[in-house]
């Protein structure tokens, strides 16, 4: 009985550490995100510049240890490659719809000089991506969907968390598809 009190408490304290983690990416992606937009560059060594801030920012405070903030650095990175790959195959999908013709020409203008502008900084990331990422039971991710490269069961995340096994396999690998 004491022994299923240990094991328990231990499982409760995992859940809690799990959470604290996605708590702490969720705060590298923010203020990542914070310093990147504030910059006056948006190239991919901004961002890089930006990422590796934010990481130092919430070692100094005590958040998060050495090891542990060089880990999520390399989840959020994942994730951000990844979001550059679905946002170019967006892109084409949108470029393939669209007629311009029945879309009203401020809008189009406007959306025309936005995509210019971000155009150069989402053709890095794309480059930068690797489409064969994966992910692994135990990981870090951000919201969207992965898929298992097993058996193909998908597991929706709507909130930033750690990567449970395959509930229908039971494997651990994963590929992000949205």
């Amino acid at each position: 009985m004491a022994n299923d009190q240990h094991q328990q408490k231990d499982k409760q304290e995992d859940a809690h550490s799990n959470e604290h983690i996605a708590d702490i990416y969720e705060k590298l992606a923010e203020r990542a995100h914070q310093i990147f937009r504030d910059s006056s560059e948006k190239t991919l060594a901004s961002l890089e510049v930006a990422i590796e801030k934010a990481r130092e920012g919430l070692v100094k405070a005590g958040e998060i240890s050495q090891s542990e903030s060089q880990r999520l650095k390399e989840y959020l990175r994942r994730d951000i490659e990844q979001g550059a790959k679905y946002f170019d195959t967006f892109k084409e999908q949108a470029s393939e719809k669209l007629q311009p013709g029945r879309v009203r020409a401020n809008l189009l203008d406007l959306t025309s000089t936005l995509a210019h502008s971000a155009s150069h900084l989402f053709d890095k990331l794309g480059e930068w991506a690797d489409s064969t990422a994966s992910y692994h039971t135990g990981q870090v991710t951000g919201p969207g969907t992965l898929m298992c490269r097993h058996c193909s069961k998908e597991m929706n995340f709507k909130k930033s968390g750690n990567i449970p096994p395959c509930p229908s396999c039971k494997k651990t690998e994963f590929r992000r598809i949205k």
